[in-house]
């Protein structure tokens, strides 16, 4: 083999080693884009989820909130139940 074949030879071999290179670099780079879009995805969906169990609190307050309403409104309710009651029992005597 002349010296101009194991240039050309050699050549040929350094081009496709650098093209295996290239093609690793390329595929390291798109996994670096894709995790760190992963991690921004992430990111956003512990966001919105500390949103919603801070939603979820409050709506838990505020249904604490309207049952001790609606009990007072039951009593309030029932008093006065009794006190028509009273009156018409009263009404039907006299």
């Amino acid at each position: 083999m002349s010296d101009q074949a194991r240039m050309d030879d050699a050549l040929s071999r350094f081009e496709n080693a650098l093209e295996r290179v290239e093609a690793s670099f390329a595929r390291l780079a798109a996994a670096r884009a894709d995790s760190s879009a992963l991690a921004a995805e992430n990111a956003g969906l512990k966001q919105q989820m500390a949103q919603m169990e801070e939603e979820i609190r409050a709506l838990k307050e505020r249904a604490g909130e309207l049952t001790d309403i609606s009990r007072e409104a039951m009593v309030r309710v029932d008093k006065a139940m009794k006190r028509i009651r009273s009156v018409l029992g009263e009404g039907e005597k006299g």
